[in-house]
């Protein structure tokens, strides 16, 4: 019969070989986890990196092709924050919208007469340098500026077409669609622009 002694000893060595097997077990979960940590970390902080360099690249890409021009193809459309610095003044925001071509289209994107004028202007007109449009609804001092507006244009509302020297309104979307269908638009926008503007009629084909 095995002594009591030596029942011991191998229960001793089988605790001891449970506690090394234990211990190793451990370990090597341990050293899974953070080797999938590490690998997860890694997949995240390059996801990041590409998604900036994407959005980077975009922005490069924006300015080669043009596509943050606030030029449209017949106008320059102004953007909606006042293009003077400082506390908004629509005095000082008037001249210096007015200094950027020699005729300003004041207009609001949705009003159908404001849309309307600047199609047929449009369509119908060579004009170099192209007019300025400032959608009234979209500038943030949009209501303050059209009341400035009324005072030195003599007119409240949209379409108003300055042109020239003259801070007067030209007329609103009838009145030059009147001009235009009589005749006379062609002749009136060169004279108001006095040698500063070119117009010229687009010419069409025959069978348009």
């Amino acid at each position: 019969m095995i002594s009591t002694r030596k029942l011991r000893l191998v229960v001793i060595a089988l605790a001891a070989i449970c506690v090394v097997f234990v211990l190793y077990t451990q370990k090597d979960s341990y050293s899974l986890a953070e080797s999938e940590s590490a690998q997860h970390g890694s997949l995240i902080e390059s996801a990041n990196n590409a998604k900036t360099d994407a959005a980077i690249n975009k922005e490069i890409s924006k300015d080669k092709d043009g596509t943050n021009s606030p030029q449209q193809q017949g106008s320059v459309k102004l953007p909606a924050e006042p293009i003077t610095s400082g506390p908004f003044d629509p005095a000082t925001e008037f001249l210096n919208t007015r200094a950027m071509a020699p005729m300003t289209v004041f207009s609001k994107s949705y009003c159908p007469y404001s849309k309307r004028l600047k199609q047929l202007l449009k369509d119908n007109y060579s004009i170099t340098p192209e007019p300025t449009v400032v959608e009234l609804d979209k500038h943030e001092h949009g209501a303050e500026f059209q009341e400035y507006l009324a005072k030195v244009t003599k007119r409240r509302t949209v379409p108003n077409l300055i042109v020239g020297a003259s801070p007067e309104s030209r007329g609103g979307c009838d009145d030059i669609v009147k001009l235009h269908e009589e005749g006379k638009l062609l002749e009136l926008l060169n004279a108001w622009g006095d040698k500063k503007m070119s117009v010229k009629l687009i010419e069409k084909p025959l069978n348009a």
